[in-house]
Formats: structure tokens, sequence, C-alpha cells
């Protein structure tokens, strides 16, 4: 669904206000395409690399982008990934594991993957997000909450995203992380038995939000309970900080980020 000139106005301020949070705790952001360097990134740290995010399975040159984080002496300290999925069903992708798989089923040598679907059909165009992490020592500073939304505002803003989807294992779906950090207000079991991306007998939550519910979480930053944000100069029109609707199909950052390399 195409935003209205006020949600992309709020989307754009909440982009700001994040980058300015971020240069608050002496950190900058910069957007990166080249998935190769998340995958040396992730594999320094003996984290896992997401499939969707796997550079060696899946030529990632259409929409999607990662986060790299670096603290002041340009040591990478976080990061966070998102892919845009055009599909008339999202959950379809994940029955046939062709989400996670270019050869989709025959990836798991037969074995059989049960799926428990939302109440809604998540379609149209979709963000999926994953590999996030986050260096010990800057954890319990709001990364795992700015990280998501920022995401998530640059996914509505370029791409009118009608989703956001993600996963979590059953340890984090126990916790407070899906919904107050990542900003999740539906978080089901999805896999109740194997798992298609571990490859084990676990469960695996589906965690999704809709386009007017991830407007309305930009909108409550200021009132998020552990990292609220201010939102300032929304009562006026859209100003210069807003970048060309015609570019909205791209993930053309300049205004935010610095020109995409």
């Amino acid at each position: 669904m195409a935003l209205t000139d006020r949600e992309f106005a709020l989307l754009q301020t909440s982009i700001d206000a994040i980058m300015e949070r971020l240069a608050e705790l002496h950190l900058s952001l910069s957007v990166e395409t080249d998935f190769r360097g998340l995958a040396e990134f992730l594999g320094a740290k003996n984290t896992f690399v997401y499939q969707c995010f796997n550079p060696e399975m899946w030529p990632l040159k259409g929409d999607c982008f990662w986060f790299r984080v670096t603290d002041m002496h340009g040591k990478t300290v976080a990061s966070h990934a998102d892919r845009i999925y055009r599909t008339e069903d999202f959950c379809e992708m994940i029955e046939n594991c062709e989400l996670w798989y270019p050869n989709g089923r025959a990836a798991l040598g037969g074995q059989e993957v049960k799926v428990q679907r939302p109440p809604i059909r998540i379609s149209g165009t979709v963000g999926h997000s994953g590999s996030m992490w986050v260096d010990p020592e800057h954890r319990g500073k709001g990364l795992s909450y700015y990280l998501p939304q920022l995401s998530r505002s640059i996914c509505l803003r370029n791409f009118s995203t009608d989703f956001h989807t993600g996963f979590v294992f059953k340890n984090l779906y126990n916790s407070k992380v899906p919904a107050s950090n990542y900003g999740y207000p539906h978080v089901e079991l999805c896999l109740p038995e194997f798992c298609a991306i571990t490859k084990k007998f676990e469960q695996l939550y589906l965690c999704w939000i809709t386009q007017a519910e991830s407007i309305d979480r930009v909108r409550d930053m200021p009132h998020h309970e552990g990292f609220p944000i201010e939102l300032d100069g929304l009562d006026g029109e859209v100003g210069e900080r807003t970048v060309a609707r015609a570019d909205n199909q791209h993930i053309h950052l300049t205004t935010v980020f610095g020109q995409r390399q």
C-alpha cells in the first residue's frame, strides 16, 4: 500500500532521529550491499550466517542490505540485515523451504517440514530481517531496538513494504525481545517440530507486523519503555530532509547515509 506524504515524512524523521541517537553513543552506521562482509564479520565471531543472507547460497544483488555499526576506533560492533521479497504467499516460501535454500526441500534430504500458518496471509512486498548481532560491550544500549526499527523505517520508506517478518527460537519467544526490542506484535509458532534453518528438531517462531502496525510503532518511538526517541518536526509540511518519492523503489539513502557505493 502506498504511503501518504505525512507517513513518508514520519519515516524520514525516525531515520534521522535514530542516526542521531547512534551518534550520541559514539557509533557510526554504514549501509552495505556486499554480503561477503557480513559473512566475514559473523564468521569471525563464530556466529551462524543465516541462509537468507549467505552469499555462498544466493547472489544477493537485489533489494537487500545490511547495517555495519562501528565504534570510534573503526571496530565493527553490530550488524543487522534485511531482504525484500515480492510474493503472493510468504508462508508458501516457508513450506517449500525456498525461503532458505535455492533447491527448496531437497536441501533437507526428504525430512518432512510441518508449518503452522498465521491467521492472515503475508503477501505483497515483504521485508525479512535477520543476522542481528551486537558485541557484548555494546549490549544494553538499545541497539537491538534501534537497528530493527531503522531497517524497518528504511524498507517502508523505500519499498512501501506491506509486511515485515523475522524468526526467533523458543528461548527468545519466552522473552520480551521479539515484542519490545524487535517491535513485532505477532510472534507465533511456525515450525512446531523440525526446523529447516538448523536442520534439527526444535521449534521456530514467526514474527510479523503489518504496514499499518509498523507505522504505529514508529509513532510510538517516544514512548518506548526502555529506549525512547523523540520525533521532532512532525507538525509541519514535508521538509527538505524527505527524499524524492520517485526514488522509493531503490535503496536511495543519500540523505541519511551518504552516497551508496
